[in-house]
């Protein structure tokens, strides 16, 4: 055992990090590139190929997260007090709003 994989396995605490703790090391390639190890990968399947990570520094801690796709957000805003439109009227909607911004935006004195 490595002075490295010693202080991981004293350093971890699954009291504090729950049971299922998947950890391995990386190394960081002359471009500051990361390959994200098969048990990690197996540990989030939602994670493909081309998908974006968003990394975080909390308390000296990285950590990479998946960014949620527009697709996962469908419905999150949904309100009860909203009529809903239909496909014609959302579209017609987006117009109107473009053009009024543009004509704000590019308004002539």
């Amino acid at each position: 055992m490595s002075v490295v994989d010693s202080y991981d396995a004293h350093c971890v605490r699954p009291e504090r990090y729950g049971t299922n703790v998947a950890m391995t090391s990386v190394v960081i390639t002359s471009k500051w590139q990361v390959t994200i190890p098969e048990e990690i990968r197996k540990e989030v399947p939602s994670l493909e190929i081309g998908q974006r990570l968003r990394w975080e520094v909390v308390g000296g801690v990285l950590t990479a997260r998946p960014v949620r796709g527009i697709e996962e957000l469908s419905g999150c805003l949904k309100s009860d007090d909203l009529p809903a439109l239909s496909r014609a009227d959302e579209k017609a909607a987006i117009q109107r709003a473009r053009a009024e911004h543009y004509a704000t935006k590019h308004r002539k004195p």
